[in-house]
């Protein structure tokens, strides 16, 4: 569907006229604030759609690598270098960090990374050896809209615009903020909003089997360290 049609969709439910256009038209600029507001809100959870891949290479005594253009936030456990087969302990918190600053002796096999002033920024020294190797991440984008030539993009901004999101739960969302800003009963369709995203969630990617027994079995056959910082 399009920003239009969603739109269109949402005032024939709140019983306002159809709109012919949205961008540009002052009737109905509320509702595509708010239907842009929704979309940023919905494209934070980490939607199989908004799941992106990226990867820099390594650099001779270079700490620090830029990170996607679009990027929100890092899907956990996905950052490896892909040369060694070795995956990156990351993220270290501030005083893991402090910790290896202090004792610089601790090198260990596996990269040790965090994020910090949005750039990916590696605790060990890069050096010649390293130098060349692909690191590899997955990532949520923050582009959740897309124009009519499918280029992504962060928000609606044309009539004929689509999105990677679900267009039923961009309307629902649209229609419970829009009556909620106009001083109007909401707690119904927002109850009912909440029920389709949480079904929604659940469905989204598929899931795995869930172990009852609690353990953490590694069926990919790979060294994967777990709970150890130092990745000796």
């Amino acid at each position: 569907m399009t920003l239009l049609s969603i739109v269109q969709d949402a005032t024939d439910e709140i019983g306002f006229p159809q709109p012919a256009t949205v961008v540009g038209n002052a009737e109905v600029n509320q509702m595509f604030r708010l239907l842009n507001r929704e979309g940023e809100s919905l494209s934070k959870w980490g939607w199989q759609a908004l799941r992106e891949e990226d990867t820099f290479t390594l650099v001779t005594s270079t700490q620090t690598y830029a990170l996607a253009t679009d990027f929100r936030y890092i899907v956990p456990d996905t950052m490896w270098n892909r040369d060694n087969k070795r995956k990156v302990v990351e993220p270290l918190t501030s005083s893991e960090w402090q910790f290896f600053q202090g004792w610089s002796t601790v090198n260990g096999l596996n990269l040790r990374g965090r994020i910090r002033n949005s750039l990916i920024e590696f605790e060990q020294t890069i050096v010649s050896g390293d130098n060349g190797k692909t690191i590899a991440y997955e990532y949520i984008s923050t582009n959740w809209s897309l124009t009519s030539g499918s280029s992504a993009q962060q928000k609606f901004a044309a009539d004929d615009d689509t999105s990677l999101l679900d267009d039923e739960l961009l309307t629902l969302g649209l229609i419970w903020r829009f009556r909620k800003a106009k001083g109007l009963p909401f707690e119904t369709d927002l109850a009912e909003y909440q029920k389709e995203v949480s079904q929604a969630k659940a469905r989204d990617g598929g899931s795995r089997k869930l172990r009852l027994g609690g353990d953490s079995v590694n069926h990919l056959g790979v060294n994967i360290p777990e709970g150890d910082i130092f990745g000796v």
